[in-house]
Formats: C-alpha cells, sequence, structure tokens
C-alpha cells in the first residue's frame, strides 16, 4: 500500500465531536485519487516512535471538486482526537489512494440508506452522488444521541429542499425516542423491500439492521454494510495449535480455479501474493474489509474477525488476511461479495 503527501486545505467544524478534512491533490496524484462515492481513504499518522493507519470514508461526492473525509473523535480513539485536536490548514498528511466496495450498484433500484453517528460520512457520499446523477428515490434513516450531534444536518436539509420528489430524511434521536429497535426499522421500511439497503454505523447498529432486513425476506446481495474496525476495538480470536502439514488451498479468483501452495505460519493472502495472485486486498489489518471472502470448504482460525457480523461468519464469510488453515480441504471463493 503506497501513501502520498497531500495537503490539508480546509476544516470544517461540523459538531462539537467531527470535523471534516478536505485534501488539496497535485496534478501528479489526480489520477490515483479518482473515487466512487461510498469509498474511503487509509491515513498513516506519527505516533510516538511509529505510526498508526486509519481508515476514514470519504463524505465528498466524486462529482465535487474536492476529497473530503469526516472524522467524529472517538472516547480514547487516538488518531480520531489527534485529528481533532491537532491537525491544522496548511500540515501534511500521508494518504493512500481511494478503495472499498461500499459502492452504489448500477441495477437502478431506489436506495434505502441507514446511518449512526459517523457512518453518515460514506452515506453522505452516496447521497449526493446519486441525487446529482441519476433519477432514483433516496430515503434515510438517520440516528443519532441528539440534535446537537447531527453531522450536516443543514447539508441533509438543503437536499431535501433541492430534491423534494426523491430525496427524504428521517431523524431518529434517541434522547427523545430511545434507542432504535426492530420496530422503528420495520416502521421506516413500511414493506418497501424492492430497494438496496446501505447500512454503516455503531456494529450493534448494524446489526439490528440487517437482521431486520432480512427477517423481511430482502436478500444478501441487495444489503451493503460498511465497517471498521481501529486498534482500540479489535480484539485476537484463539488462535488453535496449527497443523504443520498443510500443502495447499483452493481459491477462485476471476473465474479460474487455482491450486495455492500454502506458506507455513502465513495468512492465505499472503500464500496468494507470494504467488502472484491478487486478490482484492487494503490494509492487511482487520480494519477495512476489503479481503472478505466466501469460504466454501475447510477449516481456518482469523486472528482477528471483529469487522465481520455474526451472521457473515455463519455464512462462510472470512478475512484472507487474518485466515490461518486449520486443515487440508480448504476452497475459498473470491468471486463472491
Amino acid at each position: 500500500m503506497n501513501f502520498y503527501p497531500l495537503v490539508v486545505s480546509n476544516i470544517t467544524d461540523e459538531t462539537s465531536l467531527a470535523k471534516s478534512f478536505t485534501f488539496q491533490i497535485e496534478d501528479k496524484y489526480q489520477s490515483l485519487f479518482q473515487f466512487q462515492a461510498g469509498q474511503f481513504l487509509s491515513l498513516r499518522l506519527p505516533w510516538e516512535e511509529s505510526y498508526l493507519d486509519r481508515c476514514y470514508s470519504l463524505s465528498s461526492s466524486p462529482d465535487q471538486a474536492k476529497m473530503t473525509i469526516t472524522v467524529k473523535r472517538v472516547k480514547d480513539g487516538r488518531i480520531s482526537n489527534l485529528l481533532n485536536d491537532n491537525v491544522k490548514e496548511g500540515d501534511i498528511i500521508d494518504i493512500a489512494p481511494p478503495s472499498g466496495r461500499f459502492v452504489p450498484t448500477d441495477n437502478q433500484r431506489p436506495l434505502s440508506l441507514f446511518a449512526a453517528g459517523s457512518g453518515i460520512t460514506p452515506i453522505m457520499s452516496i447521497i449526493k452522488h446519486t441525487l446529482a446523477n441519476t433519477e432514483l428515490t433516496v430515503t434515510l434513516f438517520y440516528a443519532n444521541s441528539n440534535d446537537q450531534q447531527i453531522i450536516f444536518k443543514q447539508t441533509l436539509t438543503e437536499l431535501s429542499e433541492q430534491y423534494p420528489e426523491r430525496f427524504s430524511c428521517h431523524h431518529h434521536l434517541s434522547s427523545e425516542n430511545g434507542r432504535v429497535n426492530e420496530t422503528t426499522i420495520n416502521h421506516f421500511i413500511d414493506e418497501q423491500l424492492d430497494q438496496d439497503f446501505f447500512i454503516c454505523g455503531p456494529g450493534p447498529f448494524m446489526d439490528l439492521t440487517e437482521n431486520a432486513l432480512q427477517k423481511l425476506g430482502v436478500a444478501d446481495q441487495h444489503i451493503f454494510i460498511e465497517r471498521f474496525v481501529s486498534d482500540a476495538e479489535s480484539t485476537l480470536d484463539t488462535e488453535a495449535q496449527l497443523p504443520s502439514d498443510i500443502a495447499s488451498f483452493n481459491a477462485i479468483l476471476d473465474g479460474e480455479s487455482h491450486t495455492v501452495p500454502y506458506l507455513a505460519g502465513k495468512t492465505l493472502l499472503e500464500s496468494m501474493l507470494a504467488h502472484d495472485l491478487k486478490p482484492a486486498y487494503f490494509c492487511q489489518k482487520a480494519k477495512c474489509g476489503m479481503c472478505a471472502v466466501m469460504k466454501t470448504a475447510g477449516e481456518v482460525v482469523m486472528r482477528n474477525s471483529d469487522i465481520l457480523s455474526d451472521n457473515e461468519k455463519e455464512k462462510g464469510k472470512i478475512l484472507l488476511c487474518q485466515s490461518l488453515p486449520l486443515s487440508n480441504d480448504i476452497h475459498v471463493d473470491c468471486d463472491v461479495d
């Protein structure tokens, strides 16, 4: 993953806990930083004697002549607090080019979007892009603790006024209406199931919304979820005693089946990269979910799997960058989202 020095050209206070950071892109980097609505950037910032990488979603739309992330302060969050407290206009930050799969499809289905807190960031990018470039209707369910913590409140109001027939926004404030529950989600959807559903926010909110949609019969291919995990949130799964006789595993990539020699002690991703196979991946630290694939046979242990929901793991989703083999019959399908 290559990083490039970008200048912070503007900082905007969104709420008392969140700021937006816009970056200036030099001409020589323009082609590298073209992005799709809903994608993210990976920032590398110095920390003590080393550095830390963090993924932050873009809140700007590809149609805008700027590239902006929005960062909400997290309690004990090292980088979120560093950005909010110390970074100023004119500073230079090392940033990797955009990536991510949390992007609208081209199937022309209306969009129903669910966000909580700073989960609005990639959702905002998707809203702006969809309204400006399609005739699709967009509905947003946005949960916050109180009115003062609504990020992009004014922008959402302006979009509702600009696109009154195509965009509607429902604010759910827990200080007034209690916590979001399954009944709340069902009432918002109102049996309008022929849509694509995008979800971003804290883990429990995303799990609740995903489970509610599945109970209503929404197919997995129409549910899109964006998950990030920080160092403070990560926990290691118990790593079993690894077998020493694993010779290879099987992987489907770009429609072709490959027998991949396994490198002892390495992850499945490391073994694939060592043999010139390049599945989708990004951070290699279980923070972005780009290398999630479907395991169709065999057993693995993941060093870290927090970014995957329980439902995803039950269905066989694994992270290539965290998976170590426990059996000789492993098959993974890298072509299945």
